[in-house]
């Protein structure tokens, strides 16, 4: 689809150009900011895993 193209049956929006523009910051900002909690969770999880593994030796 080509940019600016509305689809068949969505009305355009109604946000100014800033506006856009915060909205698609603040949505990668919380994709970001999610992708750093999974990230964190993963450490932690590697990080007991490996103590328990050295704990029981």
């Amino acid at each position: 689809m080509e940019p600016g193209k509305t689809p068949t049956g969505l009305s355009p929006s109604a946000d100014s150009q800033p506006q856009k523009k915060r909205k698609v910051f603040a949505g990668r900002g919380l994709v970001i900011f999610i992708a750093g909690v999974a990230v964190a969770a993963f450490c932690l999880y590697v990080f007991i895993a490996l103590y328990g593994i050295y704990v029981s030796t």
